[in-house]
């Protein structure tokens, strides 16, 4: 195994300016004048409407705008709107953004064909207005409720991050998994209180995003298992470079979480239940990674079981580190 420890250069955070109070809607047709009446019917509905009239600007957009749902024509010119979802799903900025087709097919075919291959609603032109604003915000109240997200971070999910990793294996595909754990997270919860301890973890759910976004890949995942545990999934080539980064960044903002006395002194004092006083260190981050070799891994369990156990080894280290798998065992893991 290969360890290294808090390397990498921080670069400044990516901001997307974002539109207060009202909910952003892509809305991507080609025909300028549905565009206009779009925009008046949804503007009137207390939305904020973002007009695109090429398709193949859709995915671009919805990186830069990370609008709260997506309205998308399925004709679209020289590209269509399955080609759209299809990159819009396959991009971790953007998979989970609700999309709704919009388009003159009112066949029954038609729509569940393209409600099965992953879009939230389906609505025929021409539209009441009315019933296209209802739909809109019946999908995004569903979108917050039912979508596999972790309700702390907004991230994905056990369910969706085993889903992503299945495919990834059924796929034959070479990719590298990362399991970020914080160290000391239980000490610094029972000290500070949970609510603290949520911003903790939060803090590196927002690094984690920050360093793949600055780091960018077609093929990156994101997701939150739970508590303080993270998932990566990237190109093996930019596993070391994003944990190399992640710790780096995490280690800079875990100061300010502290208060002053605690930071100074680099150690907070906690009770076991047998009364025992106890010092532990600041909160740090242990990365696991594994590359997931094609036909090495049967299941997304094993897998994620292997990378438990190589973030195990991390944590044993004092610190912020990463651990890289460099075991090359000829068995398959079932």
């Amino acid at each position: 195994m290969d360890v290294a420890n808090k390397v990498g250069t921080e670069k400044e955070p990516t901001v997307r300016a974002s539109l207060a109070h009202r909910d952003v809607v892509l809305v991507v047709d080609d025909d300028e004048q549905v565009l206009r009446l779009l925009r008046r019917v949804l503007e009137r509905a207390g939305f904020e409407c973002v007009p695109i009239g090429n398709g193949r600007s859709a995915h671009g957009a919805a990186v830069e705008w990370r609008p709260d749902i997506i309205l998308l024509d399925l004709m679209l010119g020289d590209t269509t709107g399955d080609q759209i979802l299809a990159e819009i799903r396959g991009d971790f900025r953007t998979r989970l953004i609700p999309v709704v087709f919009l388009t003159v097919r009112s066949s029954l075919k038609d729509k569940v064909e393209h409600l099965l291959a992953g879009a939230d609603d389906y609505v025929t032109k021409p539209f009441i207005p009315e019933e296209l604003v209802a739909r809109l915000r019946a999908v995004m109240s569903r979108s917050t409720t039912t979508r596999d997200l972790n309700p702390l971070t907004g991230m994905s999910g056990n369910s969706d991050i085993l889903r992503e990793m299945g495919l990834r294996l059924a796929s034959g595909e070479r990719f590298a998994c990362l399991y970020p754990d914080i160290d000391a997270f239980k000490s610094y919860n029972d000290h500070y209180g949970f609510l603290r301890g949520d911003d903790v973890i939060k803090t590196l759910a927002t690094i984690v995003l920050e360093v793949l976004e600055e780091n960018y890949s077609p093929r990156h995942f994101a997701g939150h298992v739970g508590g303080d545990d993270f998932v990566i999934l990237t190109d093996p080539g930019l596993a070391e470079t994003i944990a190399s980064a992640v710790t780096k960044r995490f280690d800079d903002a875990v100061p300010a979480l502290y208060d002053p006395q605690d930071r100074e002194r680099g150690w907070i004092e906690f009770e076991e239940r047998n009364g025992n006083t106890l010092r532990a260190p600041l909160v740090s981050v242990s990365i696991g990674i594994v590359i997931a070799e094609p036909g090495r891994y049967t299941s997304a369990a094993a897998l994620a079981s292997r990378a438990a156990e190589v973030k195990g080894v991390a944590k044993r280290m004092p610190g912020s580190k990463w651990v890289l798998d460099r075991r090359r065992p000829p068995e398959r893991f079932a």
